[in-house]
């Protein structure tokens, strides 16, 4: 199974979310809104997952703590920001490879239409 078979749905509850609250909030008002729209929907996900981090043979004290990972798959990365950034996008690129979710999406609530603040990336082929 695909994390692609959630991004839709996901999708769909982050403009639930927009549509109701607006734009210009902090950023944890939206990922509270996300997941409770993703309850109510009846969408598996789990809230501030923690994935160990590991380098050579050593696993780090610190582990990465991801916002939301929907289904087991799908890494969702809520921000609230005047522009989305290439920084943004490589610390999901990162998040995808620790964790060994294969797709991610990052939804930026801080644009007036919801469609052009959402990203939603792949791991890099090859």
């Amino acid at each position: 199974m695909h994390g692609d078979r959630w991004s839709r749905p996901v999708i769909a509850a982050a403009t639930e979310v927009h549509r109701i609250l607006g734009l210009g909030l902090p950023e944890t008002v939206y990922k509270v809104a996300l997941a409770e729209e993703l309850h109510r929907r009846s969408i598996p996900f789990e809230r501030d997952k923690t994935v160990p981090i590991r380098y050579r043979d050593l696993v780090l004290v610190t582990g990465l703590h991801l916002d939301l990972v929907v289904g087991g798959e799908l890494i969702v990365d809520a921000i609230s920001v005047d522009r989305m950034t290439q920084w943004h996008r490589a610390r999901l690129a990162t998040h995808m490879k620790l964790s060994g979710c294969p797709l991610g999406l990052l939804i930026n609530f801080n644009v007036p239409v919801l469609k052009r603040g959402v990203r939603r990336l792949k791991p890099p082929s090859g």
